[in-house]
């Protein structure tokens, strides 16, 4: 297999641009490493799940697996892994699979060992940036999880924010269609900016389980009376307060 130009011809000092972020605590031998389901990854990297599934399926990265009875396999990655992913779309074009490989696994050991940099091949990277930047998403992904409650006998058990009757997924989605920050403190007034800040967050993190169903949200406006109404939420702008209790 030949070597990429990366390899052979360049000496790269890879530094993630990303700013104001604190340094995560060093992993040590002792500790136990925390584990993320694919679909985590994914949000963490700002990468497809596919794209996670993938590197997992060709070995990339290594992955814990953990039965469970009655459900699917569930297939975990380490911290190493993340960082390695969010590098991934930048190295897939100019490196060879084994390449990766081998850059994973020196992530990892240096992870283990406590060391700031790691040099594979011609690639020389340094990985305190890109710790910062992993050790603030995670914590925005634990802070939103916090934020969340899931009750069944609140709207069939659908995630909302804790102490409202407001779905985060549905959040998510308005954000996605362009709805901005201020049309949404109107139209709930209990949100906060982090809760609307982390709701894409969390709902690429925790995609709503089983079968895509419909959901009480879409195809729905909102009356100001906080009922469910008829209509369509092509103009989420428009759209009243979801009921909240």
């Amino acid at each position: 297999m030949a070597t990429s130009a990366v390899e052979k011809d360049v000496h790269v000092i890879y530094i993630l641009q990303l700013e104001n972020i604190y340094e995560g605590p060093t992993m040590t031998t002792q500790e136990r490493p925390p584990l993320f389901t694919a679909a985590e990854a994914a949000v963490l990297t700002r990468l497809p799940v596919k794209a996670v599934n993938n590197a997992i399926d060709k070995k990339t990265i290594a992955a814990h697996v953990r039965h469970r009875r009655g459900e699917k396999s569930l297939r975990l990655v380490t911290e190493p892994a993340l960082l390695y992913l969010a590098l991934e779309r930048e190295l897939v074009g100019d490196t060879t699979p084994s390449f990766r490989q081998r850059l994973f696994k020196a992530i990892n050991a240096a992870r283990t060992e406590g060391v700031q940099s790691v040099v594979v091949g011609a690639l020389t990277l340094d990985l305190r940036p890109g710790w910062r930047v992993m050790a603030q998403r995670i914590k925005d992904l634990r802070r939103a999880e916090v934020l969340a409650s899931a009750d069944p006998e609140v709207l069939g058990g659908v995630p909302v924010f804790r102490g409202t009757r407001i779905p985060i997924h549905m959040i998510a989605e308005l954000l996605s269609q362009g709805e901005t920050l201020e049309a949404l403190r109107r139209g709930y007034p209990r949100l906060t900016d982090e809760m609307i800040r982390l709701a894409p967050l969390y709902a690429g993190a925790h995609p709503l389980r089983g079968r895509p169903r419909k959901q009480p949200w879409r195809g729905r406006s909102f009356s100001r009376t906080g009922r469910l109404g008829g209509g369509n939420m092509r103009n989420p702008s428009r759209v009243s307060r979801f009921p909240v209790g």
